[in-house]
């Protein structure tokens, strides 16, 4: 068997770097650390699209750039959005007995090996950019839940198919009726969903809109307005069109500024960063530690989590030390002086079934970090940028929220698996 090329010979045979390339790789590697391919990336030699191809071309690895659609459902199924995204590993065809897994690099192979175990399969592996694993684990996760309500159309009422639309921050939804069938569909990020309404949507969507949208349409084959969506002590203003004929109507709103004053204060992350986020939530996962840059700016942001990332209809509760400055718009509970107390308050809140919480206490980690993810499924725990995770690792926390306040006030957010 011939011997492996290194990826530095690989690169050097296409001209892509020189021998003098290598060798200050191989000095900023002995005085860094890390992988030799790394050190070229870092050094500025190549790209890390081009270390990528080099991996593959080093292990004979197809190196691939697959589509949502071309996934197979089944392979996909055989694990959890949580552990393809702490990974970045995701199978994407099963044949027989054997798997392909496409995955970032091939020599992180602790997932594969937990994956073989698991399935007891062969695994085959495929080499993608991370970027494009992580898109591909959205959109093949999205498409499962699509197809799920697709075989099992229960109906759903008005108020909670409009928190589905919020919930996906959905710039456009609406509601269209055929005889006596009505659906409601939204815009998740650029794919239509839809769900079977419950007989009484009409009246629920007087309760929600004002004006009530049926009074103005009456008579009307076209029509439109400005009015407020009311949800969850939330006013939204939304601009409504109204279709009609002799086959049915057709409902169509937009929100034309969705809490308005919370989002211009706080920037909110990319689409992708956000539907990680709720993908986690939904999945009942989402626990994160939250840090960030300055560190000041973490006790400004922690309690605006819930309503800038998820649905604001989702009940959450701020937990704030005593010197901490309570945020007027959340919901807040402030821990006596006595630290020793708090685990017997955290416990006590437990019995309201919070749906999130957000943390910002001080002191030692362990002796509160277990008990405030009991308080709600959802958690956010602030913690300072060079404090040891280890506590919140211990506690079952797998992921961590950096988010970068930048000059102009812009926000920089990054979702990454809790490293210890």
């Amino acid at each position: 068997m011939a011997e492996r090329r290194t990826i530095g010979q690989i690169l050097v045979s296409l001209g892509r770097i020189t021998e003098e390339d290598c060798a200050k790789a191989l000095e900023y590697q002995r005085d860094h650390g890390g992988y030799f391919g790394e050190a070229l990336v870092a050094c500025g030699f190549v790209t890390p699209e081009e270390l990528e191809w080099g991996l593959a071309s080093q292990f004979d690895l197809p190196y691939v750039f697959p589509e949502a659609e071309s996934i197979d459902p089944e392979a996909a199924a055989l694990v959890t959005p949580e552990w393809a995204l702490a990974h970045l590993t995701l199978p994407i065809m099963k044949v027989d007995n054997a798997l392909t897994v496409v995955v970032e690099s091939p020599m992180k192979t602790s997932a594969v090996d937990e994956l073989a175990a698991r399935t007891d399969m062969e695994i085959q592996l495929a080499l993608a950019p991370a970027a494009k694993i992580r898109e591909l684990i959205r959109e093949v996760f999205a498409r499962g839940s699509a197809a799920e309500e697709a075989q099992r159309p229960t109906p759903i009422g008005l108020h909670d198919a409009v928190g589905l639309a919020i919930e996906a921050g959905s710039g456009r939804f609406g509601i269209s009726t055929r005889g006596h069938r009505s659906w409601f569909w939204w815009d998740d990020g650029g794919t239509i969903r839809r769900r079977p309404l419950e007989p009484l949507w009409e009246q629920e969507m007087s309760q929600l809109f004002t004006p009530p949208p049926m009074e103005q349409v009456e008579g009307k084959i076209r029509a439109d307005w400005e009015g407020e969506l009311t949800r969850a002590g939330i006013v939204t203003p939304v601009e409504v069109k109204y279709l009609s004929d002799e086959s049915g109507h057709e409902f169509l709103f937009r929100p034309t500024r969705e809490r308005p004053v919370l989002t211009d204060r706080f920037p909110p992350p990319s689409p992708g960063v956000m539907s990680e986020i709720r993908l986690l939530a939904r999945s009942g996962s989402a626990r994160f530690v939250v840090t960030a840059e300055p560190e000041a700016f973490g006790h400004e942001i922690l309690p605006h989590l819930p309503a800038l990332l998820l649905d604001p209809s989702w009940r959450s509760i701020y937990i704030n030390a005593e010197e901490q400055a309570a945020a007027d718009e959340a919901f807040s509970l402030k821990m006596p002086k006595d630290p020793k107390k708090w685990a017997s308050e955290l416990e006590t809140l437990r019995a309201f079934h919070f749906d999130v919480v957000t943390v910002d206490l001080t002191g030692n980690q362990e002796d509160w970090a277990s008990s405030a993810l009991d308080v709600a499924s959802v958690a956010f725990l602030l913690w300072p940028n060079h404090a040891d995770r280890r506590p919140a690792y211990d506690a079952g926390i797998r992921w961590e929220l950096h988010i970068k306040k930048e000059e102009g006030g812009h926000l920089d957010w990054a979702l990454e698996p809790l490293h210890i």
